[in-house]
């Protein structure tokens, strides 16, 4: 009984995993080009440093999520640099909302925190096995 349920618990959570996966490759497919657009404008008006956002942009599907989560500290006027030093100036994040439309960056934030905790469960299940 517990093996079937832990086997049926391991399927759900790759299922899931997969799932994730897909709407990851979605995300990416449908705003990178536009999250970079706004790196980019940002960049120009030296609100920000060509050195926090270039190389996960050349990482292309891999910096992706690093660069959503950036652009999510801007948009919260919070610190961007490694060293937490420099916070965007109100401007930035009123030119970035102006001109584009960020609201999937808080499902994609969601769509995260289930692959973490997916994650944990794996652990959790690999953990408890025999």
């Amino acid at each position: 009984m517990y093996g079937d349920l832990r086997l049926i618990l391991l399927l759900l959570v790759f299922l899931g995993l997969f799932t994730s996966l897909c709407f990851y490759f979605y995300f990416y497919r449908k705003y990178s080009r536009e999250l970079s657009k706004s790196f980019h404008l940002l960049s120009d008006k030296q609100y920000l440093d060509v050195n926090d956002y270039l190389f996960y942009e050349q990482l292309g599907l891999p910096g992706f999520a690093h660069r959503v989560f950036l652009m999510k500290r801007i948009l919260a006027g919070k610190a961007t640099k490694q060293n937490r030093k420099k916070n965007p100036p109100p401007e930035a994040e009123a030119l970035v909302s102006s001109l584009y439309d960020f609201s999937w960056i808080k499902m994609f934030y969601r769509m995260t925190l289930f692959v973490v905790f997916l994650m944990l469960l794996l652990f959790l299940l690999i953990a408890t096995g025999h």
